[in-house]
């Protein structure tokens, strides 16, 4: 859930402009120039205009609308401290530069100076902003700030034909994050015919993809493509949600297309790295995920899915090192504290997991994978069982179909000997998700343990069928064939023991 909300927020923002440039000058500055530099940066062609500009705001450093242009350029380049100084500077040359205030308050947002990007925003007076461009914007960083309804209160006034364009992704994103069902689905026949304004589809297309539609942005996005089929961002985004759709060899394709224009940007790279891990290529796609970080180092949607592909790679210290980058952007982030406990869990280093476990489940005490985490970081300690064990029966009051804190109950109990009880979560586990290759291996474990051949021999069996490279379960069954005299099945199952062992060692 959060990749996606960053996704759209980052969509609804980016694709607003930065600033209004509509102040009055405190120089002679040629208007022309500034709305051609505008364009450019709109455009996306900052190495064009970085130089042009930058000389401008030499010659005119009192010049709020200048430093504005190079405070845009700065934030497009990630130079988050260069325009954060920038905006500062105009605010005390011009104390009401609202543009400035909002610009200066999503940067103080993003780096998790909530208050201080509260205050930012309350000293912005919505009413008096002359340009609709930066009520979009003022909007946009409402809606990223937590606020939807002060995010739609200040797009009421605009005109219906820029609510039904410019405006219709973050009325949309506010609609959903209030749960306002009936209102989102009356936008949803306008989103569907944004195709003829490519920035606008792409913008649709995320928000329609974040409320379960995937099938409906996929064929938003191609249906524009037709119109516009050397569009960059689009191609990009179409093969993130085919992606998702698992139409890889569509995803390839269109990301292909986007490698051609440009084959180095930190969202190429991005999407990328999506199409690997969902094809089970893990190293793959983490190397992407570092080529993504080169270009864009504080991204959180990049952080956040280079910790959960390090994970998969089994690479933990360097998940542990991006999480640790997104908590001490945001150390109040529960999202972040989550990976970061993990990551630590995972890497061995049981306190850290623990302290940023325990604070993730104390922000948001409901969360089932924060108190499973916890649990598990408990278990890992041979003197917190007990405390484990309580964990994990919390996870179970929170969601009773919490099938892996049951799963790991039973292997509690398992691991103490104690048959009974862990055969009744072992088997609760099954009831739940009945092909848990996982727990039909251990059950068949216990059986085996308490003299229970049969039944262990028809859950080891359809474990095997499962998942016929885990080396434990041909141990279990060549363990069980032994007992009860199938030593040619025995043999067998012990052979393809020892060669998963040694090729899992090598």
């Amino acid at each position: 859930m959060l990749l996606k909300w960053l996704s759209i927020l980052a969509i609804c923002i980016l694709a607003i402009p930065l600033a209004s440039f509509v102040y009055p000058q405190k120089t002679q500055i040629d208007k022309r120039a500034i709305a051609r530099y505008q364009k450019s940066i709109e455009s996306g062609n900052i190495e064009e205009v970085e130089r042009p500009i930058l000389d401008l705001a030499v010659a005119n450093p009192a010049n709020p609308e200048v430093l504005e242009l190079l405070a845009t350029v700065r934030y497009r380049q990630n130079r988050v401290s260069e325009a954060s100084a920038l905006y500062r500077r105009i605010l005390t040359l011009d104390p009401n530069f609202s543009s400035a205030k909002i610009n200066l308050a999503r940067i103080l947002h993003n780096a998790g100076q909530f208050e201080n990007s509260q205050r930012m925003l309350a000293d912005v007076d919505a009413d008096s902003i002359p340009s609709d461009n930066l009520k979009l914007n003022l909007a946009a960083i409402y809606l990223l700030t937590g606020d939807p309804r002060k995010a739609l209160e200040t797009l009421e006034k605009l005109p219906l034909e820029t609510k039904n364009s410019d405006a219709l992704p973050i009325i949309a994103a506010s609609y959903l994050e209030l749960k306002n069902v009936k209102g989102f689905r009356d936008l949803i026949p306008l989103m569907k015919k944004a195709s003829s304004d490519p920035d606008l589809a792409a913008r649709c297309a995320e928000i329609l993809q974040s409320a379960g539609m995937n099938g409906d942005a996929v064929n938003l996005l191609r249906a524009t493509l037709t119109k516009v089929p050397i569009n960059y961002d689009l191609l990009i985004i179409l093969g993130r949600f085919e992606t998702i759709a698992k139409d890889y060899a569509s995803a390839k394709a269109h990301l292909d297309r986007a490698a051609k224009i440009n084959p180095s940007s930190a969202e190429l790279y991005f999407a990328q790295a999506l199409l690997e891990e969902a094809q089970g290529n893990s190293y793959r796609s983490l190397d992407l995920l570092k080529q993504a970080r080169s270009l864009a180092p504080d991204s959180p949607r990049i952080l956040t899915q280079f910790v959960i592909t390090a994970m998969d790679a089994n690479q933990y210290r360097a998940a542990v090192e991006a999480a640790q980058v997104l908590v001490d952007a945001k150390p109040d982030e529960p999202e972040y504290l989550y990976l970061l406990g993990a990551s630590s869990l995972h890497n061995g280093n049981i306190a850290q997991a623990e302290l940023n476990l325990q604070k993730m489940v104390e922000l948001r005490p409901k969360d089932s994978r924060g108190c499973l985490a916890l649990g598990l970081t408990f278990a890992a300690q041979k003197d917190k069982l007990e405390k484990a064990r309580q964990q994990l029966f919390h996870c179970i009051e929170i969601d009773p179909k919490n099938i892996e804190a049951r799963y790991h109950l039973g292997l509690s109990y398992k691991s103490q000997g104690e048959t009974g009880q862990a055969t009744k979560f072992l088997v609760e586990t099954i009831n739940l998700a009945p092909d848990y290759a996982d727990a039909l291996r251990d059950l068949g474990a216990v059986y085996l343990q308490s003299g229970s051949d049969q039944k262990a021999r028809v859950v080891l069996e359809k474990a095997v069928a499962l998942a016929p490279n885990d080396a434990d379960i041909h141990f279990q069954l060549s363990r069980l064939y032994n007992l009860i005299g199938e030593s040619s099945l025995a043999k067998t199952h012990l052979e393809i023991f020892q060669k998963l062992r040694n090729t899992a060692v090598k």
